[in-house]
């Protein structure tokens, strides 16, 4: 994930020969080991550190902007320190803290302004958000008829007759995630298939993190199938289709899943510094530690145009 570049970097900030750079290009190059960062303002550099405490490296800091690697604002937010104190695992960030710099008179802050391109975020996970069923589709069957029209003198009849699936459902938030509350992401909803219903297919939608919203999955891939009847002379063909129209119980949980830094500012010089980020992802190597989840409910509505016959009388 690393690559080659962390393994010099050390070496290089040893002998002065590592370039300044903002702290969003540091923390990329550091191995998952490093958890925590201090800045020693006095020297204008980033002190990094182990989990066990021993110095990796001191890096010379560079401009502070907003970071161009963020991942897309359609999928992620950015984490308040509330947000923060809700994860499972806050308790261990916070211990972490107090054992490494004490607990004295401190700020707690997250994506502070001297330092932006060191976010804390929260992200709707690349994973498909499955939707689960519970208990047998209810179907019903029925036929719907179409008339065809003449082509040309040869007494033939065109008809066009309706094929494929389409879902056009709207599902219920019912436990809002505990971070991003209110914010509004893209997520992929997986329909997982149903012998005789549908076959599995992805749905992008967008879902906002407030209890009782709605998240709508609309699919179609309803295309019209010409049938050429010839038509005997003085009656009139038409073509049935049968459409299958299924009802079933479905739920989702989507992950919130929390990433960056956390920064502890002391008002007293502890360990060296006064100022000192701690990894999310380092410390917290459960993802359900820094987690929270987001509930949803309905019934998925589907309509299937399946077999179909012409006739002439």
């Amino acid at each position: 994930m690393f690559g080659k570049t962390s393994t010099f970097l050390p070496l290089l900030a040893a002998i002065g020969l590592v370039t300044a750079m903002p702290f969003s290009a540091l923390v990329e190059t550091l191995p998952r080991d490093v958890t925590h960062v201090g800045v020693d303002e006095a020297r204008r550099e980033y002190v990094a550190y182990k989990r066990d405490g021993t110095l990796f490296g001191r890096y010379a800091i560079g401009s502070s902007v907003a970071s161009a690697e963020r991942r897309g604002a359609s999928q992620c937010g950015d984490l308040s320190v509330d947000d923060a104190k809700t994860l499972p695992g806050w308790a261990a960030i916070e211990q972490y803290a107090n054992d490494n710099w004490g607990d004295g008179s401190r700020n707690i802050v997250t994506n502070p302004e001297d330092f932006l391109d060191s976010p804390a975020q929260f992200c709707v996970t690349d994973e498909v958000v499955e939707l689960s069923f519970s208990g047998d589709p209810i179907c019903q069957t029925h036929t719907t008829s179409t008339s065809g029209t003449i082509v040309g003198t040869s007494g033939q009849v065109s008809i066009g007759v309706a094929q494929g699936f389409n879902t056009d459902t709207s599902y219920t938030v019912s436990t809002a995630s505990s971070i991003g509350v209110s914010s509004t992401l893209s997520v992929a909803i997986g329909i997982p298939e149903v012998a005789d219903v549908t076959s599995s297919l992805t749905v992008n939608t967008e879902v906002t993190n407030t209890l009782s919203s709605t998240i709508d999955v609309s699919y179609n891939d309803v295309s019209t199938v010409t049938l050429t009847i010839t038509a005997p002379e003085g009656e009139t063909c038409t073509a049935e289709t049968e459409v299958k129209t299924c009802n079933m119980q479905a739920t989702g949980e989507i992950r919130y899943l929390a990433t960056g830094w956390v920064w502890f500012n002391y008002e007293d010089k502890t360990e060296g510094h006064y100022k000192w980020a701690a990894s999310i992802d380092s410390i917290l190597t459960n993802q359900d530690d820094r987690s929270s989840f987001a509930e949803f409910k309905g019934s998925m509505s589907s309509d299937t145009h399946s077999s179909y016959e012409g006739t002439c009388a």
